[in-house]
């Protein structure tokens, strides 16, 4: 399954961690639901803290691909969703590129008033492309 990132100078460059786009063949698609930090029993997780929180949003993500026989590699969408822009961005940054080190997938950052539960800071959903 061909898959490579989309790097063109007819576009502005990336911000931040992100990539212009992917293109994708032949690929099976994934669509992951929107992630939060709930452990197995649906209890939440680092109530206040929106870095633990992006990180056990992000390991929901990992074991959903995981369900689905892929991986955070095969990762080429992802959305987030914060209620703290400002504090996403200062806590969040060395987490998000431990779980993607290289050709981070094309991505959306939205803050918003609020997720469905009023103790959660962040949402993470995920498209991602496996052979």
């Amino acid at each position: 399954m061909p898959k490579e990132v989309v790097r063109t100078e007819l576009a502005p460059r990336p911000l931040g961690d992100y990539s212009q786009a992917w293109c994708v063949t032949g690929a099976r698609l994934i669509f992951v639901a929107g992630q939060v930090s709930v452990d197995m029993g649906g209890n939440p997780v680092g109530v206040g803290d929106i870095a633990l929180q992006t990180r056990t949003a992000l390991e929901n993500v990992k074991r959903v691909l995981e369900g689905a026989g892929a991986s955070l590699r095969d990762v080429i969408k992802l959305n987030t969703y914060v209620t703290d822009m400002a504090a996403y961005r200062e806590k969040t940054r060395v987490i998000r590129q431990e779980y993607f080190p290289q050709d981070f997938p094309a991505a959306t950052l939205v803050e918003v008033k609020s997720l469905a539960r009023p103790e959660f800071l962040v949402e993470i959903e995920a498209v991602a492309a496996a052979g």
